[in-house]
């Protein structure tokens, strides 16, 4: 390329960083009239910036240097800070940036190469990871109860499966597609197979149990549930014969009974600030399946766009779900110089639901409302902006126009419509409305606001949130749907203990929730965010800002460790949720690369009774699996690599 962006951490003191930035012309071509774009997630100080001036909304930050030409071979070099707390990783840089420049009369835009961000204190720990020996039952999670028994269970060409159960046809269904799929291998459904589904009504939800003898297979369970896990289990036991021959498979001899720790074990994926596609949510959904998963959180909109057909507003994906220097949505993250987004049909959603309806998992989508709304704003400005509102607010992510307004007429019409399709398009019982990061001075200079404030009389800003969030509550109640929210939901105290409650910011609050009679779902992002950097290097992809999260760390999350097993407060935790936020997650192996083998962890606190979980044991079965994920072409971090 012919331009170069260099950036340099100069200095770091009390929450307060300086940069160094140089852009290269390494061109013949001298740059006239140009400026910078350039994507960057923290804030730029006001007033900080030598040698120009520049505008952020978001990550989006627009540079007009105070020099009208950069000269061919030369460079231009700026310094600016940063209210934050020190870099560590490469991917705390810059993501993408471009130069705009005037060639006889026209603008042009480039693209810019950029180096590595030049760290003033990276790391110096790093994570280890014992060697271990391959564990020949590589299951994960680790079955509550085990024995290995003596011998084989040997299969060549084809297996019969004889399923008895309705319960299992499902279940049935998916474990002959991915025997295919993963092992080559034909499965068919037969009154006399060796493989056999039976109903047992003495297990409860999702427990089963599963007998691999010398002669067959005998699965039984009481509930759909219970088939998939079993199913999922089988998956993971299949090998490879010693001769190693493709038309034949194994199965070691073992006697399995198996159920849940927690009933609520979940996963969320953020497909507001980079748009996954629909094959890319099907194949996590599958994997979720894998690992005895049965929740599936969509976060289906924010500030950075809209991701879902609503008819009643057809312009919050046509105008919402893109972004790009000509859109409503400035360019925010990465794709700077292209127009970036997509959505979901809602006969595309119908798909994935019954998708994950096969394999067990239960999809609830998120709707972010007060804040994180920015997207909808800028697509329904008629509906949702007070032309005459005042108020100065940034948000955590940079923004200064992310709130739907509750002292507008427009804002409940908007709710009414999104909800009744949202409730109508997706058959779980639950709808998750975020409610987070609401941003300090919200609504404090709108009319509408301090009226209602003053007709309700209401003292802060967290009573109008809490207001939407009521009204947001009952609407869905009268729709049959229970609403969710992170823990910001219960700020205003306005909404009943029927909201339950997904707590982000520490374990700690999330007990001080279900100590106030909320049920809780634990999402700890300390413990839990699969965003987050898994080894200290400074090249590791992800961010730190609850910590870096490798994987030992991420195994030995033990749920409610200070808690006594007999403290009545444990029936409020429903269980634990892990999740994937995707600032900087835009491509399926960087999805990949991020979730695996860190899932494999969760699914083991969220399955597996703490007294069966063990570090070496479990590295000893990981070593074993990795086959499985090479298989299935999945590009996951090598723990031993």
């Amino acid at each position: 390329m012919d331009y170069r962006l260099d950036l340099v951490v100069l200095s770091e003191h009390d929450q307060t960083c300086r940069f160094g930035m140089t852009l290269h012309n390494l061109g013949e071509q001298d740059l006239i009239n140009w400026s910078l774009t350039f994507a960057f997630t923290r804030f730029i100080t006001p007033g900080s910036m030598t040698h120009g001036e520049h505008h952020q909304v978001g990550s989006f930050c627009q540079l007009k240097p105070d020099t009208l030409v950069l000269a061919a071979n030369h460079h231009y070099y700026c310094e600016f800070s940063v209210g934050s707390f020190p870099f560590r990783y490469h991917t705390d840089g810059i993501l993408d940036a471009f130069v705009e420049s005037e060639q006889q009369g026209q603008k042009v835009r480039v693209p810019v190469a950029l180096t590595p961000l030049v760290l003033n204190s990276p790391h110096t720990e790093r994570s280890f990871v014992p060697s271990v020996i391959a564990n020949e039952l590589a299951l994960l999670p680790h079955p509550n109860q085990l024995q290995r028994d003596n011998g084989h269970f040997v299969v060549k060409r084809t297996l019969g499966v004889a399923c008895h159960s309705e319960l299992a046809t499902s279940a049935t269904q998916w474990l002959i597609d991915e025997f295919a799929r993963i092992h080559q291998m034909k499965l068919s459904n037969s009154r006399n197979g060796l493989l056999i589904m039976k109903s047992n009504p003495t297990l409860d939800e999702g427990e089963y149990s599963l007998k691999v003898t010398l002669e067959g297979i005998k699965v039984e369970a009481g509930s759909r549930s219970g088939f998939t896990h079993a199913c999922a289990t089988l998956l993971q036991l299949a090998q490879l014969t010693p001769q190693g021959t493709s038309d034949q498979v194994q199965f070691p001899c073992v006697t399995v009974r198996d159920a849940p720790r927690f009933r609520y074990r979940g996963m969320m994926l953020d497909c507001s600030r980079h748009f996954h596609s629909v094959a890319t949510v099907k194949r996590l959904i599958n994997q979720l399946a894998h690992y005895k998963f049965n929740t599936f959180h969509w976060h289906l909109s924010d500030d950075e766009g809209w991701r879902i057909e609503i008819n009643a507003y057809p312009e919050l994906t046509e105008k919402g779900a893109w972004r790009g220097l000509d859109e409503v949505c400035e360019p925010q993250y990465s794709h700077l110089l292209h127009r970036y987004g997509g959505f979901y049909t809602q006969a595309q959603v119908r798909d994935v639901i019954e998708y994950a309806h096969q394999r067990g998992i239960t999809v609830i989508p998120e709707i972010d409302i007060p804040g994180h709304c920015r997207a909808a704003v800028k697509s329904l400005p008629d509906l949702l902006v007070e032309k005459e509102d005042t108020t100065e607010y940034r948000s955590i992510q940079n923004y200064r126009d992310n709130l739907l307004n509750p002292g507008l007429a427009g804002t409940y019409q908007f709710l009414d419509r999104v909800l009744e399709e949202i409730a109508e398009l997706f058959p779980a019982p639950f709808v998750h409305i975020g409610a987070d990061e609401v941003p300090h001075g919200a609504w404090t200079g709108s009319p509408s606001c301090q009226a209602l404030m003053e007709q309700e009389g209401y003292c802060d800003s967290k009573e109008l949130q809490g207001h939407l969030l009521r009204y947001a509550e009952k609407k869905l109640r009268s729709l049959g749907k229970r609403m969710l929210g992170w823990e910001e939901a219960q700020h205003g105290d306005k909404v009943s203990k029927d909201t339950v409650i997904y707590s982000w910011l520490s374990e700690e609050a999330a007990l001080n929730c279900a100590r106030n009679g909320f049920d809780v779902v634990l999402q700890p992002g300390q413990s839990t965010y699969l965003d987050m950097a898994q080894d200290f290097a400074p090249e590791e992809p992800g961010v730190d800002w609850a910590n870096a999260l490798p994987l030992e760390r991420a195994y030995r999350y033990e749920p409610m460790s200070e808690i006594p097993n007999d403290d009545p407060l444990r029936k409020r935790i429903w269980g634990i949720q892990t999740a994937l936020w995707c600032e900087i997650i835009n491509h399926p192996a960087r999805v990949d690369y991020m979730i695996f083998p860190r899932l494999t962890a969760m699914a083991e606190a969220g399955w597996t009774q703490n007294s069966r979980r063990d570090w070496l044991d479990y590295l000893g079965r990981l070593k074993g699996h990795l086959v499985m994920l090479d298989k299935q072409a999945i590009t996951y971090r090598n723990p031993w690599k």
